[in-house]
């Protein structure tokens, strides 16, 4: 793991009016700071023990940025925290609605899985309580489309064709055994498939849902779509040791890349189809690092950063990382990320040239680029700030 490096933030002056609203302070910042960064509002909230909890989320094709926090309700005997989503103007951080995933009368929350979206603005959580597991549908105005009873599960996802998929990671059977179990839901709330799933498994990029079987070496993927009906069947070569969970991506829209290691051959990249048919092997490096980056991928290795596509390799720069492990990393917007030096450098893959510059996580600040130049940092756990990022030149 990248240990982040200490770097000082300067705020500028504050030369709008404070915007109050429903236990939130939303203040316009004007000048950049020393630093660079360019603070343009922040919300604060009024209580320390109000947190935000996932990284701000800009809804595509739209001024709409929604925001995971928390509230507090109080039964006679303790406090509970409750989840709440909120869409914030994006220019201005002015709250547009909230929603609390939680109604007096029910039974309180337990737990909260992180928010999925979908692509058109329904926000989606899964709350744990006394009577059992709920999945919650909220449409972009932050009114409640529906609410169901689900099995106990722990995940959740937001597919790429609208379905909604919950995964129990540890479903206990009669005897004791523990098995990864996986339910679809339509976007209507309906259940549309359920699965069982091995130890090993992954979600691809909202199109996928993979299952390792098998010892390593001699291990099979199940392969299946959004709403669990089996696609395929692939066989990996004899004697390849595949982590799917770890090692695997979407690309040219439906293919699947895949990093195996071969004990003769070394690492090596395969890439099937939507068929499940062989269509390339390709030789890495064992330090390589490898990330799917929108329809392509990046692979960094002998201080080269290659980019890609369909056909092959698109183009190639020299790059030095400070990060032992080469990690490269795909942003929101599709860009490149590596750790540098003295920030986190996002890269343009058309050219492979640094377009922004991000600061490494200080103590108690961290910081969230979620694309298109903007970053968020959120500092003591109430206080969210909004930049944008100056372009380097």
């Amino acid at each position: 793991m990248h240990k982040p490096k200490t770097t000082t933030m300067i705020f500028s002056t504050i030369i709008a009016l404070i915007l109050s609203f429903s236990g939130w302070a939303s203040a316009a910042y004007g000048a950049s700071s020393s630093n660079d960064l360019k603070p343009l509002w922040n919300i604060s909230h009024d209580s320390e023990l109000d947190m935000f909890l996932q990284a701000p989320y800009h809804l595509p094709n739209t001024n709409t940025v929604y925001i995971h926090t928390n509230t507090w309700v109080n039964s006679e005997t303790k406090s509970w925290m409750v989840s709440v989503v909120s869409a914030v103007d994006k220019t201005t951080g002015k709250k547009r609605w909230s929603f609390e995933f939680y109604k007096k009368g029910m039974p309180y929350p337990w737990s909260t899985s992180d928010l999925a979206y979908s692509k058109n603005g329904s926000v989606y959580a899964l709350v744990k309580d006394g009577s059992g597991s709920k999945l919650y549908s909220v449409n972009s105005s932050g009114k409640q489309n529906w609410v169901i009873n689900v099995p106990d599960a722990e995940e959740l996802y937001s597919m790429s064709d609208g379905t909604l998929l919950i995964v129990n990671p540890s479903k206990q059977d009669s005897k004791g055994n523990r098995t990864p179990v996986s339910y679809a839901y339509g976007p209507d709330g309906k259940k549309v498939g359920e699965r069982l799933l091995t130890g090993i498994y992954t979600i691809i990029d909202g199109q996928y849902v993979v299952s390792q079987i098998g010892s390593f070496g001699k291990s099979k993927l199940e392969v299946y779509g959004p709403k669990l009906n089996r696609l395929f069947t692939y066989t990996p070569p004899a004697g390849a040791t595949i982590y799917i969970n770890e090692m695997s991506w979407r690309i040219n829209k439906s293919d699947i890349l895949i990093r195996m290691n071969l004990p003769k051959t070394g690492n090596q990249l395969l890439a099937i189809d939507s068929k499940g048919k062989t269509m390339w092997v390709r030789d890495i490096t064992g330090n390589a690092s490898v990330q799917s980056i929108g329809e392509k991928y990046a692979v960094y290795e002998n201080e080269e950063l290659s980019v890609f596509g369909e056909k092959g390799l698109i183009l190639k720069k020299a790059l030095q990382v400070s990060d032992p492990m080469n990690v490269v990393l795909e942003t929101s917007d599709n860009k490149i990320m590596v750790y540098s030096e003295d920030w986190k450098s996002v890269i343009d893959p058309t050219t492979l040239e640094i377009i922004y510059h991000v600061p490494y996580d200080e103590k108690q600040l961290n910081y969230y680029y979620v694309g298109d130049g903007y970053l968020y940092s959120v500092k003591n756990g109430y206080q969210l700030v909004q930049y944008k990022l100056a372009q380097i030149n």
